[in-house]
């Protein structure tokens, strides 16, 4: 009996032990941009450096995951908290998503400083 849950206790912390690795992995994930593109063979002169791609991806992301921050302390409700997110998803610089986060947080600023007056 001592055997099995010996057993089950050294299976439990190997999983364990894979899942916190596997979750360091998804952190220093590789960002990665196509080196030669289509446009590349008639245009070249056009596009864009792979350095300076990575660049402006790596840029994107960022603003995304700061968007997320700021979508994840206003005070709105989970459905519309779920579909900013969604739209940010599709399109992280839309001009609607821009509009409701400006809101959002003029909103949240009048009302501090009208209780600051009172």
């Amino acid at each position: 009996m001592k055997f099995l849950s010996l057993k089950k206790c050294i299976l439990a912390c190997t999983l364990c032990g894979i899942l916190m690795v596997s979750a360091q992995d998804k952190e220093t994930k590789t960002i990665l941009v196509q080196k030669h593109t289509i446009m590349d063979q008639f245009a070249p002169e056009l596009v864009t450096p792979v350095s300076e791609r990575l660049e402006l991806k790596q840029q994107r992301i960022a603003h995304q995951r700061n968007t997320r921050k700021i979508l994840d302390t206003l005070d709105i409700s989970e459905r519309k908290r779920r579909r900013l997110l969604k739209e940010l998803q599709r399109s992280p610089f839309s001009e609607r998503l821009d509009k409701i986060i400006m809101a959002e947080t003029h909103f949240e600023d009048s009302a501090i400083k009208n209780d600051g007056n009172r």
